[in-house]
């Protein structure tokens, strides 16, 4: 059977200029895939997901290529908030309410694994991408803040998370230097990083490993053939007999099918000067509470990273000049003693939103398996998502308990042509967002 990925209309450009692409480690190209090619695992997608399911796969003995549409780390892995969270964009209330109470406790056991195995990577790989530990989530107002702590007393009393730690608004203050929140929950096993350094890291780690990694390689067709399956780039042809898809919210990803299940949502990002005054210290990242959340860190040379979203329409995608107004406004309601700061860097892309905010795992026939739908929280469980889909992958249905929970879960498809499927897109993460603030 032939499937056949239709071209969506492209998505504006919003790199702009990143601060990670500035201070990134240098790193080789990968040449284009030319030719025919075999392997007995192709990879797809150059991501955090796709990487840490090559290393893993490679660990295990199998042959894997990597096929990356651009660069390495050019999507969502590279370009990021920078914050590794222990917890899902739904929420684990969402996760009890799909699953049942025996399979979120679970489901809360992978995402604090995610944030160990993140670590423990770093360490074995020797990944210099400036880990700090400790992360703060704030809550801006008196009824964002009585949900937060209600969550966080959840947290603690049905998972164990003792650590999480609840600040009021005067001990926020010694954190940050706002006086915007009323309060907010520090979690100090989360944390936060280079996100390009560390998916370089990453690729670096895997080539070692032995996986052949092919960078501006779009698969425009996806078929079956004599029991394997053959991906055409414009190049060549790489023929596989298992099939790992890790694309996020990159246009013209394989399968029509399965991009009906994300919606590409933007989120954007600011680097300020290096501060005389931090206004956070670098022990902790920061995000708030809000539906469209701000979030920020400082980074390893002083500066604020800040960033809001996420956008799905208007001018900040289209227009740099606007991007960079409503960024720096965001940041001043934040911080206003920041008004005569420079912007050094602004830059922002596409992340891959489920309706219901919540991981989409699944196979694609006996032989593949797919991962996406991180909906912003995935610095930390795609690098799990990687390691569960691989091991999915080699040992067939039912080998993964963990990849078989998260693959159970509903997901439903957004409409991936036309003018419905923003505003369809939109009102089913509003619907997410009340469900969880409800159930929180």
């Amino acid at each position: 059977m032939t499937l056949r990925p239709s071209q969506p209309r492209p998505l504006p450009s919003l790199d702009g200029s990143s601060y990670y692409a500035a201070t990134a480690h240098p790193r080789p190209a990968a040449a284009e895939l030319q030719g025919d090619a075999t392997a007995e695992v192709a990879v797809v997608g150059g991501g955090i997901a796709g990487l840490c399911a090559a290393l893993e796969l490679a660990r295990q003995g199998a042959q894997v290529t990597l096929l990356e549409s651009g660069r390495i780390g050019c999507g969502a892995s590279g370009r990021n908030g920078g914050q590794a969270l222990g917890d899902f964009a739904c929420g684990i209330e969402a996760l009890e309410r799909r699953l049942g109470a025996a399979a979120a406790q679970q489901a809360w056991q992978c995402a604090q694994q995610a944030l160990h195995r993140l670590r423990q990577r770093i360490a074995e790989h020797a990944i210099d991408c400036d880990w700090r530990n400790g992360a703060l989530t704030v809550a801006a107002d008196a009824r964002q803040a009585a949900a937060l702590q209600a969550a966080m007393r959840h947290r603690q009393q049905v998972y164990g998370a003792t650590h999480l730690r609840w600040l009021e608004a005067a001990e926020l203050r010694q954190h940050v230097a706002s006086s915007r929140y009323r309060g907010g929950v520090l979690d100090p096993m989360a944390g936060h990083l280079h996100p390009l350094n560390y998916t370089l890291g990453l690729a670096r780690a895997a080539r070692r490993l032995g996986v052949t990694v092919h960078e501006g390689s779009q698969v425009l067709q996806l078929h079956g053939e004599g029991g394997r399956h053959v991906l055409r780039c414009a190049g060549g042809r790489l023929r596989a007999a298992r099939l790992l898809l890790a694309t996020g919210a990159v246009p013209g990803a394989p399968l029509a099918r399965l991009r009906a299940r994300v919606l590409p949502v933007a989120s954007c990002m600011l680097a300020t000067e290096a501060l005389r005054e931090p206004v956070v210290p670098r022990e902790v990242a920061v995000c708030d509470s809000a539906f469209i959340p701000d979030y920020y860190r400082q980074s390893a040379d002083g500066r604020l990273l800040f960033g809001s979203g996420a956008h799905h329409a208007g001018a900040m995608l289209h227009d740099g000049a606007e991007r960079r107004r409503r960024l720096r406004s965001a940041m001043l309601r934040v911080f206003p003693q920041l008004q005569d700061t420079a912007i050094t860097h602004d830059w922002g892309g596409w992340i891959d939103v489920s309706v219901n905010r919540a991981p989409d795992f699944g196979r694609v026939g006996a032989a593949g398996v797919y991962l996406q739908g991180f909906s912003g929280h995935g610095l930390a469980l795609a690098g799990l998502a990687g390691e569960l889909g691989a091991r999915a992958l080699l040992g067939g249905p039912g080998s993964c308990p963990e990849f078989e929970l998260f693959a159970r879960l509903p997901h439903a498809a957004l409409p991936t042509r036309g003018w419905l499927r923003v505003p369809v897109g939109m009102l089913g993460s509003l619907w997410g967002r009340l469900q969880h603030t409800v159930g929180g």
